[in-house]
């Protein structure tokens, strides 16, 4: 039997301003999906990942489809592997799970099969098993799933290509993520930012512009490890966010809650109107942090960002 892990993901800054071919730097986080992979008599798939309630029965026919395309990629048959997944990387919208579960998968195959895969091709085989989520996927769950640490990602609003590269920092520090437990339509969401676009081409000028600086100022913050300034630029991203029309009650009370208990910076990450807000924290006051969102009602829970990528074992 082979094992291996990958981590998921939470979007630092540029949720929606991507779109517009502005850049997003989206990071690994600590909690991670397990993928066992053994030969058999059948396929079997056996999914022990925790979940948001229904989240694995909503995505399991795409589920099905990405690892069937893993394994054509692979050029296995697969009807001999028996899959279990399992680990700490709750599944639900917003922290990159199929991406996770994707480049664990390969991997594990990789090492019971002896394919000798590189990182570089467990990327490459993963997308094409996010395909089976996403369709046409941007590629930064499944590359911040197997090479870790911190992606920038940038999209060709001209020819449909992306540009990721993967920063060479080692920084890693704590986050609360704040679940409101709404999930919400992406597609929805993002065409309802396009119309305000089209009707307000000033004002996202100025929002454009201003991004553009705090993603500048964050890159060169992380690189120093200045967390006050990182945490006050997350403030400052979520500000444009709310004012595109991307918060919600729900989300503006847990940065509320976040920031009234110590954090130094807190944002919707994500699609947002639901999903998940990220509190930047330090060691002194994370569980201070988390104990209010429980407190209120909410679920919450301490991880690590700028994590290490795909690897054996767990």
């Amino acid at each position: 039997m082979a094992v291996a892990s990958a981590p998921g993901k939470l979007i630092l800054f540029g949720e929606h301003f991507v779109v517009y071919g502005l850049p997003a730097l989206a990071t690994a986080i600590e909690a991670r999906t397990v993928a066992e992979v053994q030969r058999a008599d059948k396929y079997s798939l056996i999914d022990n990942r925790p979940e948001t309630v229904g989240y694995k029965k909503e995505k399991y026919s795409q589920q099905v489809d990405s690892i069937q395309r893993i394994f054509k990629a692979i050029e296995l048959k697969g009807d001999d592997v028996k899959i279990v997944l399992r680990g700490d990387l709750v599944a639900t919208s917003g922290v990159g799970a199929s991406g996770a579960s994707c480049s664990a998968i390969v991997a594990a195959l990789s090492d019971e099969f002896e394919l000798g895969l590189s990182k570089e091709e467990i990327n490459n085989i993963a997308y094409e098993g996010e395909k089976g989520y996403h369709g046409t996927p941007s590629g930064i769950d499944n590359t911040c799933s197997t090479f870790g640490g911190f992606i920038l990602y940038r999209k060709d609003i001209t020819s449909g290509g992306s540009n990721m590269k993967h920063l060479d920092l080692s920084t890693s520090f704590s986050v609360i993520m704040g679940n409101t437990g709404i999930t919400s339509n992406t597609t929805e969401v993002v065409k309802d930012v396009e119309s305000q676009k089209e009707r307000e081409p000033d004002r996202f000028s100025r929002l454009f512009k201003e991004y553009q600086k705090i993603i500048d100022e964050a890159i060169v913050s992380l690189q120093k490890e200045d967390l006050e300034n990182i945490g006050r630029l997350m403030n400052k991203n979520h500000s444009l966010l709310r004012e595109i029309n991307v918060s919600s009650t729900e989300l503006e009370r847990l940065v509320e809650l976040a920031l009234k208990n110590g954090a130094m910076g807190a944002k919707l990450t994500g699609t947002g109107r639901g999903g998940l807000m990220i509190a930047l924290v330090d060691d002194d006051n994370k569980k201070d942090v988390a104990d209010a969102i429980k407190n209120a009602g909410f679920k919450a829970e301490i991880t690590r960002i700028g994590a290490e990528g795909v690897r054996l074992g767990r």
